[in-house]
């Protein structure tokens, strides 16, 4: 039986590359997931592919506070628990700094980083009680400033850095933070 057997997930920015596989292994593996993404059409063809899964799809952009207790209230009210949190949703950027304007650097970090702290506010009561999982999907950005990418490496270096502060602070509640730092990957990023 699998550790995910059974299991409350939320996946964020599920609908493609990095997001859409962790919605796929986890749901072979036994879990029940909530993903979003900003595509009513992507997720309606997640949802038609999951039909026969304890699977919900929702429209969320993340940069958007509201909409995120509203992802968190759905995961509650359609499975009544959360387990895990995988903050996940992300877009990149690539021009010099400048050469980028800062309405881009500002929707990264809204985004990246915002998002990521949107959801884990509302969803944090919930994996306390579950002494559940907070994780993040960052970036080798997050380490090292990556030329042409200064806002997204600046979103990711924030994210490290809110997570491993929440990680100490919740040493003593039974609740895991962590986060992943993958390299280049072939997805819509």
């Amino acid at each position: 039986m699998s550790y995910f057997n059974d299991k409350v997930v939320i996946v964020t920015g599920g609908t493609d590359g990095i997001g859409r596989a962790l919605v796929q292994r986890l749901l072979d593996s036994g879990a029940k997931v909530v993903t979003c993404g900003r595509s009513h059409d992507k997720l309606y063809s997640l949802q038609t592919s999951f039909a026969n899964k304890p699977f919900i799809g929702t429209v969320t952009d993340v940069s958007n506070e509201g909409e995120c207790a509203k992802l968190i209230e759905t995961a509650i009210k359609t499975f009544g628990r959360i387990d895990i949190l995988i903050n996940n949703a992300g877009i990149s950027m690539r021009a010099l700094f400048n050469d980028t304007s800062l309405d881009t650097i500002r929707r990264v970090m809204d985004i990246n980083f915002w998002g990521a702290v949107y959801c884990t506010k509302y969803a944090l009561p919930h994996i306390i009680k579950s002494k559940g999982t907070v994780a993040g999907i960052s970036s080798i950005a997050g380490y090292r400033g990556l030329p042409g990418r200064s806002g997204y490496s600046a979103s990711k270096h924030a994210l490290q850095g809110w997570l491993e502060a929440l990680r100490t602070e919740m040493l003593d509640s039974g609740v895991n933070v962590m986060w992943a730092c993958p390299g280049f990957t072939t997805s819509n990023i």
